[in-house]
């Protein structure tokens, strides 16, 4: 009888040679330790590492039932009627249909360079953020009013007639003479006519052009001065009123200072948002 070691080196013997196999375990420790396991385990988790980020970052479009309940509301409320089997699932497919589209619209980056899509998307943005203001007192009204009172003025006004001449004319100074001395002369039609009553500097600039304006603006009253010229030809002019700049009465403008406080207000929230967005967005300056 063999002594207790030899018996364990037998043992040992008949495992590494059972079957011509090594054992499973000094497999294992083989695969492990060869680099390319560590090459395949790493491409194993980059791999799945990627699809976890494309799934937060492309979610799947799901028709949950709470968008179908909500789209099976709006239809039976337009409709009139109970939403069919067939109806049901023109819905589901519309709305699928809406969501890849939209999400196609993102990826072209179509918020980014499309002019309408991102005025629209800003514009929701800011009422998100400003919400509804709440309606101002009266007092509040006035106190915006008091505190504004240079946008609360009625623009300089003048009431003047014109002569036009689609060319300059080449007897101007007499011409100019012979109208100071009260004769008539040869014009020719004018679309906005001769008269013009009481015309804002505004309207004025936007008819015959700023540099008429300035000029119209020291004209002497009574006088006829010209040919000014304008965008659309030449304009012998004689003023009879000039009406200067006056402050507007708060019970006239009442609702133009209350959509102005409404806006100040959706303005000031809008302005306090932007300092947290500069921290959550980089901004090169």
């Amino acid at each position: 009888m063999g002594s207790g070691a030899d018996i364990m080196d037998q043992a040992a013997g008949n495992r590494r040679t059972s079957g011509g196999r090594p054992p499973l375990r000094a497999m294992a420790g083989r695969i492990v330790r060869d680099p390319l396991f560590a090459f395949l385990l790493a491409g194993v988790a980059l791999f799945g590492g990627y699809r976890i980020v494309r799934h937060f970052e492309k979610p799947p479009i799901i028709f949950t039932p709470e968008i179908e309940q909500a789209q099976v509301a709006d239809f039976e409320l337009l409709a009139g009627r109970k939403a069919s089997e067939a109806d049901r699932a023109k819905l589901k497919a519309d709305y699928i249909a809406e969501e890849l589209l939209f999400r196609e619209a993102i990826d072209r980056n179509m918020h980014l360079t499309d002019g309408e899509t991102r005025k629209r998307l800003v514009d929701k943005v800011r009422y998100l953020i400003a919400g509804a203001p709440p309606e101002p007192t009266e007092e509040q009204l006035v106190d915006h009013y008091a505190s504004h009172l240079d946008l609360y003025r009625a623009e300089p006004r003048t009431s003047f007639i014109q002569l036009y001449r689609q060319q300059k004319p080449a007897d101007a100074a007499l011409l100019l003479a012979r109208l100071n001395a009260g004769d008539s002369i040869a014009s020719d039609e004018f679309w906005q006519g001769r008269n013009f009553p009481r015309y804002g500097d505004s309207m004025v600039r936007g008819i015959f052009g700023q540099p008429f304006v300035d000029q119209l603006k020291t004209a002497p009253e009574g006088q006829w001065i010209g040919p000014i010229q304008s965008p659309r030809g030449w304009h012998f002019v004689k003023r009879s009123e000039r009406i200067a700049s006056a402050l507007l009465p708060f019970p006239a403008i009442r609702d133009q200072v209350r959509q102005d406080y409404m806006t100040a207000h959706s303005n000031a929230a809008i302005d306090r948002a932007l300092g947290g967005l500069r921290e959550k967005f980089d901004v090169a300056e």
